[in-house]
């Protein structure tokens, strides 16, 4: 039994209930592997398979998170991100977005979101995305305000935080 808390420590309303999680990957496959390794923390899991699912998982009661593969769409990924975070009460749904070396850059786009996006490229280990997943959930409040707090730099070298 894993004796690790897994409840969101920045949201009151769910201390009783562990943080629920789309997983979203096209593979049936690697999206059982994914949702058993998040299962297998203690998380809530909810499985998609397309964009479309997981707009409709939205209804499913509050989320905590997103994490998806890309597969071989990363465009199609970008923008159903983008249309989830349209929806009312999930305009700061973090997300964790997982791809092949094919889609080196992707990381610069995910970071040039305002809302917190990680991205990881395959092979990932599972240790790697619990951590990742950990990280977002816990301290998105944090991760948040460090971003708004950051200025460019008023002379070359200096950046004021």
């Amino acid at each position: 039994m894993n004796e690790k808390s897994n409840f969101r420590k920045d949201d009151p309303g769910s201390r009783n209930q562990p943080a629920s999680i789309i997983v979203w990957d096209p593979s049936p496959l690697s999206l059982l592997a994914l949702a058993g390794v998040l299962d297998s923390q203690g998380y809530r899991c909810i499985c998609a398979r397309d964009g479309e699912s997981v707009i409709k998982a939205l209804s499913m009661g509050r989320q905590d998170l997103i994490v998806c593969d890309v597969a071989d769409d990363a465009d199609a990924a970008l923008a159903t991100v983008a249309q989830v975070r349209q929806v009312v009460g999930y305009e700061q749904l973090p997300v964790v977005m997982i791809a092949d070396s094919k889609w080196a850059g992707l990381e610069k786009k995910a970071e040039a979101a305002t809302q917190a996006t990680r991205c990881l490229f395959k092979p990932i280990d599972p240790n790697s995305l619990i951590a990742v997943v950990d990280q977002i959930l816990w301290m998105p409040s944090l991760i948040d305000s460090h971003r708004r707090r950051g200025s460019r730099p008023s002379r070359p070298g200096w950046v004021t935080l």
